[in-house]
């Protein structure tokens, strides 16, 4: 009886020890995209700011729906204006509103996310 204790507490000490793990948790790695650098790589519109419009604000801002229209098909003519791009690229709201260090209630960017709109408005803004 007391060999099957000892038996007991050993396997209770090595299921906590093995139960215990930690993920250690990756920080994001942001880029860096310095808009004064002319061999930068150019931000694509279709390829880069268009995926991010469909995972974070295509939900509300489509077709019929709040303004502006961020569906693909639609997106760059929306924006066009200095409503959402002006000519200070930090103070756009396309950029501002949904910065990940605004405290309202829209979905927010991803930091990465947040470096490559700003890029992008950056760079002009292209339909590219």
């Amino acid at each position: 009886m007391k060999s099957l204790k000892y038996l007991f507490t050993i396997v209770l000490i090595a299921l906590f020890f093995v139960g215990c793990k930690y993920d250690f948790i990756v920080p994001e790695e942001v880029p860096v995209i310095d808009p004064d650098d002319p061999d930068a790589e150019e931000i694509s519109f279709s390829a880069d700011i268009i995926p991010i419009f469909e995972s974070k604000c295509v939900a509300c801002h489509t077709t019929g729906k709040q303004l502006p229209d961020l569906s693909a098909a639609n997106a760059f003519s929306s924006l066009n204006s200095t409503r959402y791009i002006n000519s200070t690229p930090e103070e756009s709201l396309i950029y501002t509103r949904p910065n990940p260090d605004n405290t309202d209630s829209h979905p927010k960017y991803s930091e990465t996310e947040a470096v490559y709109v700003l890029g992008w408005i950056q760079q002009g803004a292209k339909n590219n």
